[in-house]
């Protein structure tokens, strides 16, 4: 059996949730400004990445929680 996570390592993992989604969002944003500068399309595919990488910000978001109410 799985031993219950150490209550710190928990918490340390929830209160990682607002970098997480920040983190993804300025990763989408400077993919997607790099992107636009080679390919002469701002700003279209800043908006595109911008939302990409909310979406996966909020999807690891979503994991986390759903883990740790799990354990």
């Amino acid at each position: 059996m799985n031993e219950p996570k150490n209550p710190w390592v928990q918490t340390g993992e929830i209160l990682s949730i607002g970098l997480l989604i920040l983190v993804s969002t300025l990763i989408g944003l400077a993919v997607g400004r790099w992107l636009d500068v080679k390919l002469g399309t701002y700003p279209l595919l800043a908006f595109v990445f911008t939302l990409l990488g909310v979406a996966a910000g909020l999807y690891e978001t979503i994991r986390i929680l759903v883990r740790a109410t799990r354990d």
